[in-house]
């Protein structure tokens, strides 16, 4: 028996809005918007988030359905902890950080993909920073290798 491939995320820059992008986050989670809402209560109870994260299923809805086009950061945050996923990713996507950053496309790309791996070792950790490590410094070498202009 072969095992099930989880999809990879989509990127934000897939959706219109941010609600579309969360909607689709949080359906991909396998989450109910009662779910989001008792998660994040959660987290606000065990001090993993600051109490102006707080969401109701009304507001989750609301963000979801277009209503909230400028969701407060404290509310992304919030999603963004119980999505996995990067808040600037969010930030990007509501309009609070500068689009044009190629380097944080890139980054939230790759979070984004680590993430989806599951229960990754320490061994894994290490081997996929080694290889990381390993391009970049052949990227350097490559660098240095090629003729001078001139």
């Amino acid at each position: 028996m072969q095992k099930r491939k989880k999809p990879l995320l989509k990127s934000s820059d897939d959706f219109a809005s941010i609600g579309e992008y969360v909607s689709y986050i949080r359906e991909t989670r396998g989450y109910t918007l009662q779910d989001v809402v008792e998660l994040v209560k959660t987290a606000i109870k065990n001090q993993a988030l600051d109490s102006q994260c707080s969401l109701s299923r009304g507001y989750l809805s609301n963000l979801e359905t277009g209503k909230h086009a400028h969701p407060s950061p404290f509310k992304l945050k919030a999603l963004a902890f119980i999505y996995k996923i990067p808040y600037e990713s969010l930030l990007q996507k509501a309009g609070y950080w500068e689009k044009s950053i190629d380097k944080l496309k890139q980054d939230t790309a790759l979070t984004l993909m680590l993430k989806e791996v599951d229960d990754m070792t320490d061994s894994e950790v290490t081997s996929v920073i080694d290889y990381i490590d390993f391009v970049k410094s052949r990227r350097t070498s490559n660098y240095e290798k090629r003729p001078k202009k001139g």
